[in-house]
């Protein structure tokens, strides 16, 4: 049947329906919707590769930074959107494709603009405006019935939705990548398209992932947006309630918000829970009606004029909104009331807008040292959100905007609390004309990432920063020294260092605070969908060069990963991101290799080793006999000749191969390694097969082996017979 198009504009870089979430919808209002849940088959085209070069704008231009993963990236975009409690939505492994955006094929692509037209598509103008980053164009059912495949569907429901990605390139200020090399963050800009690809439409809070701008000009150049790499909680509960899971448990909340007696239409309606700080967006109607599907909890309702999201940003007329009226909470600015929603049931919450325009404005902000003065020298406008780590306490610095120390400085959400009293003007510092305006906040730590709201209040005047602040984890923190071979739990000469391939372990250093990741342990699962360790484990993250390093563990005193092949040279850059909690970048030695055996008594130091005709565990009273093979295990032998991809099970060496290392037993007897490699069908786990020549020393023996590069295990020990 016929499909009715629809074209969905996202990710823009320059700041220039009454339904949950604020919902797409076709030409009739009806919400755009998937049906694929149970499997959606995304297509990636070919020329998203490290470096590409696209020629859209008639001239070869680079889109892609070299050192980039793009396709790693589109994986853990969608598994965020997957990963959901209480959601239903699973994506099938990416295919590739030499296909590009066709809006009648029933095929959901994924390529770089092609030509001239899909860069107007994305609003590009040739010595003007660069346009979106993104783009997802969808096509929709337009009513009910019967698709070629013979499915059965409903009016809005998606049958194909492609995305373009801007292609301008580097000289139009358009370079993505996936390492921070560059001001335009691939993942993030995908995390978000693939939003809209579900149905979803732009959020007005900043930290939202459907924030209109996926990246933000600044006097510097271009400041990617990190946190649109995560689903907010508007986002999750946007999914939870389109692509419920059958366990989900949610109530309703509804109301009209009236200016004046009359319908205030299509104006943002925010609602903050003031227990979890949950906070959700949607639009009213024409008829100034809402109606949203949310957890249960205790909520703060406002409304709020459009500021920094204008109408346009979410596909509407402004001659369509409601304007000329105050920012106003259910119960009144001055002390907020909160509506319970419970679950399987309806909440309403009704509200009268104030009529006016503020005389605060939208002012410039920093952050500096909790209860100081003279620290805060520099601040910058409000264009798009404020990550700030949990878990400590700070001043936030307001300038201009008509805000002084009369002005009340109040914070919803995310465990951040403004403390009594202590707004006030720094008259150290001499901003001109307009005070420094300090006031100290208190922010709760916790494990996951949530949205905090600015209100700002003087006399009459109020402005709301809605979703400002992205409130996450506290700051991840490890040295170099911190990270450690882990079988032998050495570094190189009293610091770390690392081996391409191998297996190592990251600790929190000693009397430094755990915050690593989660408090409780979360383990590696079986290989995904496309025969390989998840990236991210209790949602944290570890890159090396900005290349993300296969997990096995995550907590928050130590983090179990792979150091990816890609890495080399002498050095790299190391980062841990903790649901949104960036640390430092920690330069980390690179040796070839670092071999080093297991063992399972650590006191002992008894090697992981197994022997005999049955294989059996080597131990003191299960000694292998001369004349036979001993294996054992460990990790760090660095590349080998034969290739060994990332965080997927080693495959059998070439026929021949031995790996050319030379053991030696008790410290005297020096035989060859039959074969020493990586093991078949696990990641970062390398075995030594040695036969144990008949005049060996016997009793419990070290042993230690030496590859080509001339670096020694640690010694193991062995019981020989």
């Amino acid at each position: 049947m016929n499909r009715t198009f629809r074209t969905l504009l996202a990710g823009a870089l320059l700041l220039v329906p009454a339904f949950g979430y604020t919902r797409l919808v076709d030409a009739t209002g009806t919400p755009l919707r998937r049906i694929d849940t149970k499997g959606i088959q995304y297509y990636i085209n070919t020329g998203i590769v490290p470096g590409a070069i696209s020629s859209a704008i008639s001239v070869p231009v680079k889109v892609m930074s070299d050192f980039s993963d793009p396709v790693t990236a589109i994986r853990d975009a969608f598994a965020a959107w997957s990963n959901l409690p209480g959601v239903d939505l699973k994506f099938l492994p990416l295919k590739p494709t030499d296909s590009f955006r066709d809006f009648n094929d029933g095929k959901h692509v994924i390529a770089f603009a092609r030509n001239a037209d899909d860069l107007t598509a994305l609003g590009f103008k040739p010595g003007g405006s660069i346009g979106a980053l993104g783009l997802a164009v969808t096509a929709s059912y337009p009513s009910a019935g019967q698709a070629a495949d013979g499915t059965l569907v409903e009016k809005g429901d998606i049958a194909d939705a492609d995305i373009i990605l801007n292609a301008s390139g580097v000289a139009n200020g358009v370079l993505f990548s996936t390492d921070g090399s560059t001001g335009i963050d691939f993942q993030a800009v995908m995390t978000h398209e693939i939003g809209h690809a579900l149905g979803q439409n732009h959020s007005v809070a900043l930290g939202a992932t459907m924030f209109p701008f996926s990246a933000i000009l600044t006097q510097s150049g271009y400041v990617p947006v990190y946190g649109q790499r995560l689903v907010s909680s508007d986002d999750r509960q946007f999914a939870a309630s389109v692509y419920p899971a059958a366990n989900a448990s949610l109530g309703t909340l509804a109301g009209k918000v009236t200016l004046g007696g009359n319908p205030a239409k299509n104006v943002p309606v925010t609602f903050i829970d003031t227990t979890t700080g949950v906070l959700v967006n949607t639009l009213t109607g024409a008829d100034g009606s809402y109606s949203q599907k949310i957890a249960p909890g205790d909520y703060l309702v406002y409304s709020e004029p459009y500021s920094l999201v204008q109408p346009g940003n979410l596909y509407l007329s402004a001659s369509d909104v409601t304007t000329g009226f105050l920012p106003t909470f259910v119960g009144g600015n001055a002390t907020p009331a909160t509506t319970k929603v419970t679950a399987g049931a309806s909440a309403t919450a009704d509200l009268a807008v104030t009529a006016g325009t503020s005389a605060l404005t939208i002012p410039s902000i920093a952050i500096g040292g909790a209860a100081r003065n003279s620290d805060i020298t520099t601040l910058l406008g409000i264009a798009g959100p404020m990550t700030l780590a949990s878990g400590q306490a700070l001043d936030i610095g307001l300038l201009g905007g008509g805000v002084d120390a009369t002005t009340t400085v109040r914070i919803y959400g995310a465990g951040m609390t403004v403390r009594t009293g202590t707004t006030r003007a720094d008259t150290t510092v001499n901003f001109g004309a307009n005070p420094l305006i300090r006031t100290t906040v208190d922010i709760a730590g916790r494990e996951s990432t949530a949205l905090a709201t600015m209100v700002l209040i003087k006399g009459p005047s109020v402005i709301v920063l809605t979703g400002y602040f992205v409130v996450v984890p506290p700051k991840p923190i490890f040295t170099s020294k911190s990270v450690v071979n882990a079988a032998s739990y050495l570094g190189l000469n009293g610091d770390g260092v690392v081996s391409p391939g191998g297996l190592y372990s990251i600790y929190t250093p000693a009397g430094s605070p755990t915050t690593l990741g989660p408090a409780a342990f979360v383990a590696n699962g079986p290989y995904d969908g496309y025969g390989k360790l998840a990236n991210n484990l209790g949602n944290v993250s570890v890159t090396f060069d900005g290349i993300p390093a296969p997990m096995f563990l995550a907590f928050n005193g130590q983090l179990n990963v792979q150091v990816p092949f890609e890495v080399g040279g002498r050095k790299t850059q190391v980062q841990i991101n903790y649901n949104g909690s960036l640390s430092d970048r920690i330069e980390v030695p690179v040796v070839a290799s670092q071999p080093a055996f297991f063992t399972f008594t650590p006191a002992a130091a008894d090697s992981l080793a197994f022997g005999g005709p049955e294989y059996n565990l080597n131990t003191v009273t299960n000694a292998t006999a001369r004349g036979q093979v001993v294996v054992m295990f460990g990790t760090g032998l660095g590349k080998l000749s034969y290739n060994v991809p990332t965080g997927a099970g080693a495959g059998a060496a070439p026929a021949g191969f031995t790996g050319g290392n030379n053991c030696t037993i008790g410290g005297t007897k020096t035989v060859p390694a039959a074969y020493a490699g990586w093991v078949l069908g696990f990641v970062g786990f390398a075995q030594w097969n040695i036969g144990i020549p008949a005049d060996s020393p016997t009793g419990k023996v070290t042993i230690t082996c030496t590859d080509p590069n001339g670096n020694s295990t640690q010694t193991g020990t062995l019981y020989i017979k």
